[in-house]
């Protein structure tokens, strides 16, 4: 219907607003609120700074009115509160010290005593004074080194005399000490440090104005002993014991005042060991800071005597503090420490967040800096390490209750975490160890701490590092550890040397092979949690250590005694699983070499292989290492052999090594299938094509011939074992190539004495002589070259380094490694340079030397027939042919000597398989060559296989075959 108004109304929108409308309208609304409440901020602000503007100038404009006031006035001690407002902020620093000294003056007689004594009973007045002192002492601080508080510290001195507040009952004195505050120490500390570092320039180091600085910190803790939770405990601990050379910084008088009033025993440490916060917070927060504190620390109670006079509360409380502040150096601390004072570079600390840039403009890391120590300072800290001090302590934690005993234990441990790297950790862990007070140390800790307190299951490593036995196990584990390395057999196994009988070291073994297995199979610690979780990689690198250390010793341990029992129960599992983890290295995209911490991260069986490999049933490593093998040949030779490319190589025969060397050392050249074709002594080719067995025939002859000692490379000892020549001629580059074509295993410590059996018996003297300084010796070695000696080194500077009852163990490690590292060192590189190409390193790492030579070399054992029956295969013969049983009765008429001659014709090694025949490949076999009973039998040594007639006649058979398996000759056998 039309409506004639209709123009007259605007029109009207039905439609609902948009979302966009709206969220725009509540973000204007939102942003005009945020805006005005940002304006009433900013209006409060500026009446707060315009309220503490007009306060502090008001208060200027008293303290200028005060100042004029008392210019023109006698100043006397009703006068404190005025002085006190006068000091209380900035203005005319002159003026103020002028009235303050007035005011000092007039509370002093004229023989400079206190005149103010009577008027300290009143709480009011004796707050106003205390309140004054500190005031005093902040204006001196602020610039210590002027004429005016030069002036102001003497007057200070006589104020705050202690004996002035003798008369007092304790508890005003308290109350006075407590107004004196937390800050007195902290404040009258930073003069000091000024007055010491301004002595730095002065004729004899010191500054004069140091004794009364000294004086007046010190004054409080003389009024009234503080208790171990008085503000002044901390600022003691972090900020005073830290200044660096403290004590050799200070005049005489000062020193005696700081040593006399210093509550070291009483109140500092007991407080630290109660809360070791305190030794990680303030001014103790930089590890230069703990390295000075460390160092004051052993100035006053070692080389002072302190320690000495204390009891054993005392003897604990130094034990609890040290031990916690050695446990938080970071790494190098002792190498820092032991370069420190000599002509080196400064050392850069590893753990750094900062970074640079390099040359091309990426960001790197870079690595703080640490400057070297004063020789004063590097000293002392070696006093934590002398024998003399850790005998005390070993002496007091005997004597002591278990929890003594547990705090001694992170006492070395952290003493051996911060001198690891320097000659200062074995001789730690030489003093602890010496003569019957170590051992009876031994045997506590054994007893207390270790035996029956840990299981074999995984939960004991789980737990590791809440176990409150921890410590005592791993310093234990470190001095056994020490001990065997430097302990023969002979006193291994003799009761009177040996701090442990056999059955407690084995079981001491079985808690380290289990912790260690555990540690392998569930990982480690990021040691960001270290009071609990499984332990750290430290600990476990220890105990693995042990459990070799033990296994290398000539043979106690029951068969089997290695392995784990968790093993057995699922064998087929874990050997899967190493496969899988070792094709997963192999097919990484960036293969490297990886060390055998990072191999036990990466891949946690392959890690128990290398560093634990005897937890592992001997049998299995070998399946495994043979997996490896056939894997490794599949990704070098391709899944057919025969078809893959060969290196052709012509040996002769009277020059094998020379022609061997010549044709096959080039890189890859054994990895892939060679092929080799002997040439007899007439130059003629001799016939039969390799499949194998001409080349197991090639590296039998090849090590006869390498290994003659006529060639130079090689010495012989007395028992006739081989080692390298370590003479100049030896390590030229042309000879080092022949270590590089041979494969080599690095010696071990134990191989000394048949090294050098004279050497050896010298350095057992120098071991258990009472006063090795006697004998004269130095850090020195004589060589002898084709008849010229001469003298090396055995560390930098070592012919001015005499061997002392404190060193020679030390000593005693350099020279074997010397020997059996060292002086073969260009021979080893060699060696392994040449493993490396033909085989993974990490899988001969599975095996000990017996077990390598075993791998390597067969069983050492006499032929079994029973198992070679078992494993032998019989073709061609006719069901009634009686050849294979009259075979048998021949072989059981031979001695072992012509067994082993009968294998090595069809196998090309005498030596039985290891493991059996079982595992030879392919299978031993006995093929009938024909009726022809004149010939005799021949083999094909590729293929394992004995071609024998059909002998009727056993003495014929027997006659034909010694003929064979003796002449030696090869395929023109045939």
């Amino acid at each position: 219907m039309w409506n004639p108004d209709a123009g007259k109304h605007g029109s009207v929108d039905l439609s609902t607003a948009s979302a966009s409308s709206s969220s725009g309208v509540l973000a204007t609304v939102r942003a005009k609120r945020l805006a005005r409440e940002q304006e009433r901020r900013q209006e409060l602000a500026a009446l707060a700074i315009q309220r503490v503007w007009r306060g502090r100038s008001s208060a200027r404009q008293t303290r200028a009115q005060l100042l004029a006031h008392l210019q023109d006035k006698p100043i006397g001690i009703e006068d404190t509160g005025k002085v006190l407002v006068l000091l209380s902020g900035d203005g005319d620093r002159d003026g103020f010290g002028a009235i303050a000294t007035k005011w000092a003056t007039s509370a002093l007689d004229k023989d400079r005593r206190p005149a103010f004594v009577a008027q300290l009973g009143d709480d009011e007045f004796a707050y106003r004074f205390a309140l004054l002192l500190r005031r005093l002492l902040g204006f001196i601080a602020k610039q210590p080194r002027t004429v005016l508080s030069a002036q102001l510290l003497g007057k200070l001195v006589d104020l705050i005399a202690p004996p002035v507040y003798a008369g007092l009952e304790a508890e005003r004195r308290q109350a006075f000490v407590a107004t004196l505050g937390g800050d007195w120490v902290k404040t009258g500390v930073g003069a000091l440090r000024e007055f010491i570092a301004a002595g730095q320039r002065l004729p004899k180091k010191k500054h004069p104005l140091s004794t009364p600085i000294v004086s007046v910190i010190m004054a409080p803790i003389a009024i009234a002993p503080p208790a171990q939770d008085s503000p002044l405990v901390a600022s003691l601990l972090q900020d005073l014991m830290t200044l660096p050379s403290l004590p050799f910084s200070l005049p005489l008088p000062a020193l005696t005042t700081l040593s006399r009033s210093l509550p070291l025993f009483q109140v500092l440490l007991p407080a630290a060991a109660a809360d070791p916060a305190l030794l990680d917070a303030g001014g103790l927060s930089t590890e230069l800071a703990k390295t000075h504190f460390l160092s004051n620390l052993a100035t006053f109670g070692i080389t002072g005597g302190m320690l000495q006079r204390q009891g054993a509360q005392g003897m604990r409380d130094w034990i609890a503090v040290v031990g916690t502040m050695f446990s938080t150096l970071g790494e190098g601390w002792g190498r820092w420490v032991a370069t420190s004072g000599s002509e080196v570079e400064p050392m850069v600390v590893d753990d750094s967040d900062s970074d640079d840039e390099d040359e091309n403009g990426k960001r790197v890391a870079r690595k703080p800096v640490r400057e070297p120590l004063p020789s004063n300072v590097a000293a002392r800290l070696y006093s934590f390490a002398s024998p003399a001090h850790l005998g005390t302590l070993v002496a007091a934690a005997m004597q002591g209750d278990s929890k003594t005993l547990v705090d001694f234990s992170f006492f070395v441990l952290g003493l051996l975490n911060a001198f690891r790297g320097s000659a200062r950790w074995e001789a730690t862990l030489d003093a602890v160890m010496e003569g019957k007070r170590g051992a009876r140390m031994t045997k506590l800790l054994w007893r207390e701490g270790v035996r029956g307190k840990w299981g074999s299951g995984r939960k004991d490593w789980e737990t590791f590092s809440s176990n409150p036995n921890r410590a005592m196990l791993m310093l234990l584990s470190h001095i056994y550890c020490h001990y065997l390395l430097l302990t023969p057999d002979d006193e291994f196994f003799s009761n009177d040397t040996n701090a442990l009988t056999l059955d407690e070291v084995l079981d001491l073994s079985t808690i380290w092979r289990d912790l260690a297995y555990w540690g392998f199979m569930e990982g480690v610690s990021s040691g960001e949690s270290p009071s609990r979780g499984p332990g750290t990689e430290e600990v476990r690198s220890l105990f693995t250590r042990g459990v070799t250390r033990v296994a290398e010793r000539k043979k106690f341990a029951p068969h089997n005694f290695w392995v784990m029992r968790e093993l057995n129960s699922d064998i087929n599992s874990f050997v899967n699983a190493v496969r899988y983890e070792e094709a997963s290295l192999q097919g990484a995209s960036a293969p490297r070499a990886l060390r055998q911490r990072e191999l036990a991260y990466i891949a946690p069986r392959l890690g128990l292989l290398n560093n634990l490999p005897m937890a592992v049933p001997f049998e299995t490593r070998v399946d495994v290492f043979r997996q490896f093998v056939r894997a490794d040949q599949m990704r070098t030779r391709g899944d057919n052999p025969f078809h893959s490319s060969r290196v052709q190589a012509q040996i002769r025969r009277t020059s094998v090594a020379h022609d061997g060397f010549r044709q096959l050392n080039r890189p890859g050249a054994l990895r892939g299938m060679v092929q080799i074709q002997f040439v007899n002594e007439h130059g003629l080719p001799e016939a039969g094509i390799d499949g194998g067995g001409l080349f197991k025939e090639f590296l039998t002859c090849l090590v006869k011939e390498a290994f003659d000692v006529e060639r130079g490379l090689w010495l012989a000892n007395d028992e006739n074992e081989l080692y390298p020549n370590p003479h100049g001629y030896a390590t030229e580059p042309h000879q080092l190539e022949w270590y590089t074509f041979w494969l080599g295993r690095q010696s071990y410590l134990d191989d000394l004495s048949s090294l050098d059996a004279e050497l050896y018996r010298g350095l057992i003297s120098v071991k258990n002589y009472p006063k090795p300084e006697e004998l004269s010796l130095s850090f020195t070695v004589t060589e002898d070259d084709f008849g010229v000696a001469r003298s090396v080194d055995l560390v930098p500077g070592g012919s001015e380094i005499p061997v002392t009852a404190e060193n020679r163990a030390e000593y005693i490690q350099l020279m074997c490694q010397y020997k059996l590292g060292r002086q073969f060192a260009a021979q080893s590189r060699a060696f392994f340079s040449g493993l490396a190409e033909m085989i993974d390193p990490r899988w001969l790492r599975m095996f000990d030397q017996a077990e390598l030579a075993q791998l390597l070399g067969g069983e050492h054992a006499d032929i079994d027939l029973a198992d070679l029956k078992r494993h032998t295969h019989f073709s061609g013969f006719a069901p009634d042919s009686s050849t294979p049983t009259a075979f048998w009765r021949v072989l059981e008429s031979l001695s072992q000597e012509q067994r082993g001659k009968l294998v090595k014709f069809v196998t090309s090694c005498s030596r039985p398989p290891l493991l059996g025949f079982k595992y030879l490949n392919p299978e031993f076999a006995v093929r009938n060559a024909g009726s022809d009973t004149q010939r005799l039998p021949t083999a094909s040594s590729c293929a394992n296989l004995l071609k024998l007639p059909d002998y009727k006649d056993e003495r014929l058979l027997r006659e034909k075959l010694l003929q064979a398996i003796e002449s030696g000759a090869g395929f023109d056998m045939s």
